[in-house]
């Protein structure tokens, strides 16, 4: 069995390593699997719960995944290990972990989270959504939404109809016009050259 490449619910991948191949040859055949311009500018949920890494070893693995313009959405682990170095990761990775919200969210309802908030549903006018990482919403982005709350200028904001009240990236911000028109495909906002840039995606 190899390393393991699978679409989920989400525009992401599921990267699940082999436990039967060493971490280098795991690290090969992603960087591998990745080179293919089919993953390129993707979005991935690590899955190493069969593995005990290092953080060493999770810097490499995000580290290809930049290479090849991909982002980490989450991770799924075992949290039951006890050692030291488990515990660090452990720490390390609870910030990244992806936050998903089955619902809509409502005028006046706030989310804030430390790590990564998946929304299947729309995000209506006056209500908040607030990430120390990536915010992807399946749905309309009517709301006001902070990604990258901590600092972070390397998240983004995802939505399938991008159109909110105030968009925020790490200490960057726009606001929308008063009249916005429903856009006919999903968009990324990002930052570049210390300003918001919005494309389709």
């Amino acid at each position: 069995m190899g390393l393991e490449l699978k679409g989920i619910t989400v525009p992401a991948l599921l990267i699940k390593l082999d436990k039967e191949k060493s971490f280098e040859e795991n690290l090969k055949e992603l960087e591998e699997k990745l080179s293919s311009a089919f993953f390129e500018n993707s979005y991935a949920v690590i899955d190493y719960q069969d593995l005990n890494l290092t953080k060493e070893q999770i810097d490499k693995l995000e580290d290809i995944l930049k290479k090849y313009n991909s982002k980490i959405l989450g991770y799924k682990f075992h949290k039951t290990e006890k050692d030291n170095n488990r515990k660090e990761i452990n720490k390390i990775i609870e910030k990244k972990a992806l936050k998903i919200v089955n619902k809509t969210v409502r005028s006046g309802q706030r989310i804030e989270y430390d790590g990564d908030i998946l929304i299947l549903g729309d995000v209506n006018p006056d209500a908040y959504i607030i990430a120390s990482g990536n915010v992807i919403v399946m749905g309309k982005l009517r709301g006001i939404v902070h990604a990258g709350a901590n600092g972070d200028e390397t998240a983004i904001v995802l939505a399938l109809k991008l159109m909110p009240q105030q968009l925020r990236i790490a200490s960057f911000f726009s606001r929308s016009p008063d009249v916005i028109e429903e856009p006919e495909y999903p968009e990324k906002a990002y930052i570049e050259d210390n300003q918001i840039y919005i494309e389709k995606i």
